[in-house]
């Protein structure tokens, strides 16, 4: 093989690795959060692709020889790129969930924050959660998992085949209401807690209509959401904890 055929090779093998990779790390949580530089996460892709990029070279399509099938074959790639980031991007969803109920039942739902992680407003509790969550995936070391998830989805996603749109819609839908459903869990204790509040607020209205309940039950339901969020605490961040390994060994081993 001449150089200029070898070197083109070779290009196209980083290329279409860095395709899939970077779509990934694009939207994938802890690398590819929005707090983190775009320079950063491009040179993280950079180098992890020319990592893998040998070890995943014999499942790789030859080099096409028109322009349109290369563009079909990086747009198929970008797609299961895309798809692998937002798994786990689904799976955190439920932190985001639970962080709005808890607010909600603990009147802290005007206390809007900005979510660096979401790049977006979010509750407080929510953004709480969601940055205790990240902190809990890297002190875990269950980000390795997230790039190794990726390097293994070269053989259930070979380069060049067609892309299975609809396994990827299904699983989507399912991560979705998985979510919402870890995430209506975590908060359980809140929902309970804030309908015995309502409840006895909404008597002490019937029995003593001279009360200013909602002045009276204001101060007292934060405190009391504030005290049961740490004693929950740590009981719902290792509950969100055992099903996001859960999701991504059920990903790794389908």
């Amino acid at each position: 093989m001449a150089l200029p055929e070898f070197t083109a090779a070779q290009l196209f093998i980083w290329l279409l690795v860095f395709v899939r990779i970077g779509a990934a790390f694009m939207i994938m949580p802890t690398i590819g959060d929005a707090f983190i530089p775009t320079q950063v996460r491009l040179v993280v892709a950079l180098l992890f692709s020319v990592l893998i990029a040998p070890l995943v070279s014999g499942s790789l399509p030859p080099m096409p020889v028109s322009a349109v099938d290369l563009g079909i074959l990086l747009t198929t790639e970008t797609v299961i790129g895309l798809f692998l980031g937002t798994v786990p991007r689904l799976m955190f969803g439920a932190l985001d969930i639970a962080g709005m109920i808890i607010a909600l039942n603990a009147s802290l739902s005007n206390a809007a924050v900005f979510n660096p992680a979401l790049a977006s407003q979010a509750s407080l509790p929510g953004a709480m959660l969601g940055l205790l969550g990240l902190l809990l995936v890297f002190v875990t070391n269950l980000h390795h998992m997230l790039f190794l998830a990726i390097a293994d989805s070269y053989t259930l996603f070979v380069p060049g085949a067609p892309v299975p749109i609809g396994d990827f819609a299904d699983m989507v839908a399912h991560l979705v209401s998985r979510s919402f459903l870890i995430g209506i869990e975590m908060s359980s204790p809140f929902m309970v807690a804030g309908l015995l509040v309502h409840l006895a607020s909404g008597l002490l209205a019937r029995l003593v209509p001279q009360i200013q309940v909602f002045f009276v039950f204001m101060s007292s339901q934060v405190a009391f959401g504030l005290l049961l969020l740490a004693l929950t605490l740590s009981a719902m961040m290792l509950f969100w904890l055992r099903h996001f390994q859960a999701g991504l060994i059920e990903f790794l081993n389908p």
